[in-house]
C-alpha cells in the first residue's frame, strides 16, 4: 500500500504544467451548481412549503445532470494521471457514452445526502427567526443551524466513502451497470475505509489555511484532493505499484547502465566456448618469405633438439662408468693393507 505522503507526490508530479486546465475545469462544474441554484431561486422565490419542496426537487435533478459531468472530470483527471491525452471535453465523455449509468449512482448518492442533511433543512427553515428576533435568538439559530449542517456532512462523507471509486470505475469499464460498479468500489474499499477517511482528513489544515488567501487557494486545493484521489484508486488497482517499479527500474539503468547487460546464455557464442583467460599469452606467429626458409629453419631446430638428446645420453653413460672407476682397488691401497 502507498503511503499518504506518496500518494500526495503522485498528485503533484500529475499535476506539474497542468493547474490551468485543471482550476478552470473545477470552476466550470462549481459555476454549473451555482447556476443551478440561483436558477431554482429565480424560479421558486416563495416561502411557502410548495415552494420549497418544488425548489429542492429542481435542484435535486439538475445536480443529477451535473454529476455527469462531474464525473467527466474524473474521467480528465484519469487521463491526466496516466499521461493520456486529455482536453475539456472529457467533462462531456459520460454524456456522450450511456450518461444513465452516471444519472443512477448519482441519484443514489444524492438521496443519501438529502437524508443527511434533511435536520438542517427542516430546522434552518421551519425555525427562521422573525424580523423582530433578539440577537440572541439570532446567535443561537445560527449556532444550531451549523451544527446540523457539519454533522450531516461527516455523515453523509461516513455513508458515502465506500462509494467514492463508482465513477472511476464507469470510467475505467464502460460495460459495467451503475449498481455493478457500486458493488465493485464496496469491494474495492473493504479494509481501506479508514485509509481514505484519514486521506480526506489530511487536507483539512490546508482548507483552515486557505481562508487567509480569501479561499482564493481552494481553487488549487480542490484539484490537488481529486488529483490524491485518483492516486488512491490506481493503488487500489495496483496500477501505481507498476508504475512504481518501472522508476525504480529506470532509475537503475540510470546509475548503473550494466545492470541489463546480456546473460550469459544471450553472449556470443565465441565467448562462451572460449572464455577469456588472463594468464594465457598470446601467441605470436612467424612469417616466412619463401618455402626453402621455413624448411631450413624447422631441419635446424630438428638438429638442435637431436643434439641436446646426444648430450642428455652421454651424460647417463658415462655416469656408471665413472662410478665403477672409483670403485677398482688403486696400488697405494694394496701397499698400506700389506703392511696392516
Amino acid at each position: 500500500m502507498t503511503s499518504r505522503r506518496e500518494l500526495k507526490n503522485y498528485a503533484k508530479q500529475a499535476m506539474s504544467g497542468k493547474y490551468g486546465i485543471l482550476i478552470l475545469s473545477f470552476v466550470a462544474v462549481q459555476a454549473l451548481a451555482l447556476i443551478s441554484s440561483m436558477i431554482s431561486s429565480a424560479l421558486f422565490p416563495g416561502e411557502e412549503t410548495i415552494d420549497i419542496v418544488l425548489s429542492y426537487a429542481f435542484t435535486f435533478i439538475l445536480t443529477l445532470l451535473i454529476n455527469v459531468v462531474a464525473a467527466g472530470m474524473n474521467y480528465m483527471y484519469l487521463n491526466i494521471a496516466r499521461g493520456k491525452v486529455y482536453s475539456l471535453n472529457d467533462l462531456f465523455y459520460f454524456y456522450r457514452h450511456h450518461p444513465d449509468r452516471v444519472i443512477v449512482a448519482g441519484f443514489f448518492m444524492a438521496v443519501l445526502n438529502l437524508l443527511t442533511m434533511l435536520p438542517y433543512t427542516i430546522y434552518s427553515n421551519a425555525n427562521l427567526p422573525g424580523e423582530d428576533a433578539s440577537v440572541e435568538v439570532l446567535i443561537t439559530w445560527l449556532y444550531t443551524g451549523v451544527v446540523l449542517m457539519i454533522v450531516g456532512m461527516i455523515v453523509y462523507q461516513i455513508l458515502v466513502i465506500p462509494l467514492e471509486m463508482t465513477y472511476y470505475i464507469l470510467a475505467d469499464k464502460p460495460e459495467l451497470k451503475s449498481t455493478e460498479a457500486m458493488k465493485e468500489s464496496l469491494e474495492m474499499m473493504h479494509g481501506n475505509f479508514g485509509r481514505y477517511l484519514m486521506l480526506k482528513i489530511s487536507f483539512i489544515p490546508l482548507m483552515f489555511l486557505s481562508v487567509f488567501t480569501f479561499y482564493i487557494a481552494l481553487l488549487w486545493i480542490f484539484p490537488y484532493m481529486a488529483m490524491t484521489e485518483v492516486m488512491f484508486y490506481r493503488d487500489l488497482t495496483g496500477e501505481l505499484k507498476v508504475q512504481k517499479e518501472e522508476e525504480e527500474r529506470v532509475a537503475r539503468d540510470y546509475v548503473n547502465p550494466m545492470f541489463d547487460s546480456y546473460s550469459q546464455s544471450e553472449q556470443p557464442q565465441e565467448d562462451q566456448t572460449h572464455p577469456q583467460q588472463f594468464w594465457r599469452v598470446p601467441e605470436e606467429s612467424v612469417s616466412y618469405e619463401n618455402e626453402d626458409e621455413q624448411n631450413i629453419t624447422d631441419s635446424t631446430e630438428i638438429q638442435n633438439v637431436q643434439t641436446d638428446m646426444d648430450d642428455k645420453k652421454e651424460q647417463n653413460d658415462s655416469s656408471p662408468k665413472e662410478e665403477e672407476e672409483d670403485n677398482e682397488p688403486k696400488p697405494w691401497d694394496e701397499y698400506f693393507n700389506s703392511l696392516k
